[in-house]
């Protein structure tokens, strides 16, 4: 049995995959107890040449490598979970990499044998210097945790009962925030172990298009998981309505203006559905005490005044056209 199972998938990564696998084996090689680490490496169907150099490197190291039809992210990721033989499951998308002290941290963080461990990583550009991302919003609330599944360790028992979403994007958002049903206790490390290669093309950041609206199912899905509880778990309720306004109103409110472009009406019809979502599920997300005490994310990005902000886009027409206007000016003037 090992203590550390590592999912990697892989589709047509040919530029990206040996600086992944590189990163991954100098941080392995810092680590005393590296015959502990197991890596799963999942080819998702690739045409170009990442299947052999998945293949290589699974024969000169000792991974396990597995081929599958192409079926997506998900799909790769639930196919290496049932291979998977370790007390804890990671994943690694493979055109990113690792910091050198990515699994000793780990490590080290797993010896008091926590549900999750979540941890800061990287944004990085082929040309522009490294940013640093938090982990989570606020480390005292769980559920203020970013979304993204790499940037956590997790118990593998807790994927027996709960799988990533087939054929969505946002697939991220869809599993991590029902794996918060199962965590009691929790390490966070505040550093940077993960590097994310931000603006690939063909990424769903570089190339908009309908799949954009993936997370309106992903959220909803994950509003039914919890429907029994959320009216008398007040921990479960403020923290889904935390990211339903978090992420519909924020990062997918300019992915909904990219998609529609010069269509200003269409783009308004899309956040007065958006706006009236979350009145609908949370009529008193305004008083949330999440969006209350991580204060600044939202002024940062929406002003002082930033419930009304949040509240004016979608309300009508002109409100949605002003208020626009606003948020666009003060995030140029924040780059």
């Amino acid at each position: 049995m090992y203590n550390l199972s590592v999912i990697l998938p892989i589709f047509n990564v040919e530029s990206y995959l040996p600086d992944c696998l590189d990163s991954l084996l100098k941080s392995m090689s810092l680590v005393i107890l590296e015959k502990n680490i197991e890596v799963v490496l999942v080819n998702d169907g690739s045409t170009d040449q990442s299947a052999n150099i998945a293949k290589d490197y699974s024969s000169r190291y000792n991974f396990i490598y597995l081929d599958k039809e192409n079926g997506g992210l998900s799909d790769a990721r639930n196919h290496g979970l049932q291979y998977a033989t370790g007390d804890y499951v990671t994943f690694i998308d493979s055109d990113d990499k690792i910091t050198e002290n990515y699994f000793s941290s780990i490590f080290k963080a797993m010896e008091n044998h926590p549900d999750l461990i979540i941890f800061d990583w990287y944004d990085f550009f082929d040309e522009e210097p490294q940013k640093k991302v938090s982990g989570m919003d606020d480390k005292n609330h769980l559920w203020s945790v970013q979304p993204s599944a790499w940037n956590k360790v997790y118990k593998r028992q807790f994927f027996l009962d709960i799988k990533f979403p087939k054929g969505k994007v946002y697939e991220d958002v869809g599993t991590v925030y029902k794996i918060l049903s199962k965590v009691k206790v929790f390490n966070y490390i505040e550093q940077p172990l993960y590097m994310y290669r931000k603006g690939r093309q063909n990424s769903l950041l570089t190339t908009i298009n309908p799949k954009i609206n993936h997370i309106y199912d992903v959220l909803e899905d994950t509003y039914q998981f919890y429907r029994l509880i959320i009216n008398t778990n007040q921990q479960v309720k403020d923290g889904l309505c935390y990211q339903y306004v978090k992420l519909l109103m924020w990062s997918n409110m300019y992915r909904q203006l990219k998609y529609y472009k010069y269509d200003i009406w269409g783009y308004y019809k899309k956040m007065k559905e958006t706006r009236n979502l979350i009145n609908k599920r949370f009529p008193d997300w305004k008083s949330n005490e999440l969006i209350e005490q991580n204060s600044i994310y939202f002024i940062d990005r929406f002003g002082e005044n930033y419930i009304n902000t949040i509240n004016s886009l979608g309300k009508n027409y002109s409100s949605t056209l002003y208020t626009l206007f606003i948020i666009i000016t003060k995030n140029y003037r924040r780059k």
